[in-house]
C-alpha cells in the first residue's frame, strides 16, 4: 500500500455526496501530503480540521499534547529518535494479554479507526499485524511522531489530524473504532461518543476505554490525597509531610497551590505522570461508571466491559482480585446494530 495518509479508496469514500465539505477539506489535505511524500507538516495538517475550536480548554488541551506527547517520558531516549519508539514499543508489548490478543482476532478484515492514536504503538501493532488502520488526533506533534515511528518500523501510515468531536469521516465508514484512554480528555465527551458511533458501519463495533469512577484509583485521591492536600494548604505545619511522600503528592500539592484546588482538579493531576506546574497537567479528565458509558451509547447493544490497572494498591496478593473490580480503567466493547434491526426498532419506535 501506498506509504501515504490516505489510498485512492479512501479519498473516493471520503468524498462520497453526504460527506459534502468536510470532504473537499480533508481531500484536499491528502493531496497535498500525498505530493509531499507522505509527510505531514503542521501547514498540511490544518485543513482536515473543520471548525477548529477557539474555546480555552481545547486549545489548552492541544498545547498540553503538543508538549507532553503520551509514553515519551516513559524512557531514557531523545523522544522522536529510532532508540526512543524501540524502546517504547518494546516496554508496551510486554503488556500484551489474551484480551489484546482477542482484540487483534477482532480486527482482521475490518478497516479500523483509533480516535487518538498517540505516538502510534497500536498503530504498529496493528498494522504489523495487517489491519488496515487510520489513526487520528487532536495534537500536531504527537502525529509527527506517529509518522516517523512508523516509517522507522517500515510500515504504510495513514494519519489524520482532527477533532474526535467532529470526525472527518463519513457515516458507516469503519468496521471498527477505537479510542483507549482519550475520550475522557476530551470536553464534550457525549458528542465525541455520538462521532464514535456516526462512523462505525452497522455491525461494526466500538471499543472505548475510560477512567473507571468506581475504582481504587478515584476513592484514593478523593477521600485520602485530596484531604490531604487541603489540610496541607491549610496548616502550613503539615507540609513537612510533603518531605516523606511521594513525588506525585509534591506534585499534586504544587498545581494546587499555583493553580487553585477542586475535586476535579486534583483526579485530573492524578491521572497525569508529568511535571508539575501550570501548563503541565491533563487540562480536562473525566471519570465514568458503566452505567455512563452505556448512556453515553445508547443505541449500542451487545455491551461488554472489563477493568484493569490498579494503581497504588497496597495488597499484591489480591491485586488480581481487586483490578477485575476496582481498576483505574475501565473497557467497553459494544456493537452498532444492523441497519435493518435498527430501522425494524425505529419503526416499533413509531407505533407505541
Amino acid at each position: 500500500m501506498p506509504n501515504s495518509i490516505s489510498s485512492g479508496a479512501e479519498r473516493r469514500r471520503c468524498c462520497a455526496p453526504n460527506y459534502s465539505a468536510r470532504a473537499t477539506r480533508t481531500r484536499r489535505a491528502v493531496e497535498s501530503v500525498k505530493a509531499t511524500g507522505g509527510h505531514l507538516p503542521e501547514e498540511d495538517l490544518m485543513p482536515t480540521m473543520q471548525k477548529p475550536s477557539n474555546t480555552e480548554t481545547k486549545k489548552a488541551i492541544r498545547r498540553y499534547w503538543d508538549a507532553h506527547p503520551i509514553s515519551t517520558d516513559s524512557v531514557p531516549h531523545e523522544p522522536g529518535t529510532r532508540e526512543s519508539f524501540e524502546a517504547i514499543y518494546a516496554k508496551w508489548k510486554e503488556t500484551i494479554d489474551d484480551r489484546r490478543m482477542q482484540f487483534l482476532a477482532d480486527c482482521r478484515g475490518k478497516e479500523v479507526l483509533e480516535v487518538g492514536c498517540g505516538i502510534g504503538k497500536d498503530a504498529r501493532f496493528l498494522t504489523e499485524n495487517g489491519i488496515d488502520y487510520t489513526g487520528l488526533d487532536y495534537s500536531f506533534r504527537t502525529l509527527q511522531l506517529a509518522q516517523k515511528h512508523l516509517e522507522f518500523a517500515g510500515l504504510r501510515k495513514r494519519f489524520v489530524n482532527g477533532d474526535a468531536t467532529s470526525l472527518p469521516f463519513g457515516d458507516n465508514r469503519f468496521g471498527l473504532v477505537m479510542s483507549i484512554g482519550v475520550l475522557h480528555h476530551v470536553p464534550g465527551t457525549a458528542e465525541a461518543c455520538r462521532e464514535a458511533m456516526r462512523v462505525a458501519r452497522p455491525g461494526g463495533s466500538v471499543r472505548i476505554m475510560f477512567y473507571n469512577r468506581h475504582s481504587y484509583h478515584y476513592a484514593l485521591v478523593n477521600y485520602v490525597v485530596r484531604p490531604l492536600i487541603w489540610l496541607m494548604l491549610a496548616l502550613p505545619p503539615l507540609r513537612a509531610l510533603l518531605r516523606a511522600g511521594p513525588e506525585k503528592l509534591r506534585q499534586m500539592f504544587a498545581v494546587c497551590k499555583e493553580d487553585g484546588f477542586s475535586r476535579e482538579r486534583v483526579l485530573a493531576i492524578s491521572a497525569d505522570t508529568s511535571f508539575a506546574g501550570q501548563d503541565n497537567f491533563i487540562p480536562h479528565s473525566g471519570f465514568y461508571t458503566e452505567k455512563e458509558m452505556r448512556r453515553l451509547f445508547d443505541g449500542m447493544e451487545e455491551f461488554r466491559f472489563f477493568r484493569g490497572d490498579l494503581k497504588y494498591f497496597p495488597l499484591t496478593f489480591l491485586r488480581k482480585f481487586a483490578e477485575a473490580r476496582w481498576g483505574f480503567f475501565l473497557t467497553m466493547t459494544a456493537r452498532k446494530p444492523d441497519q435493518e434491526k435498527a430501522k425494524s426498532s425505529e419503526t416499533t419506535d413509531k407505533h407505541r
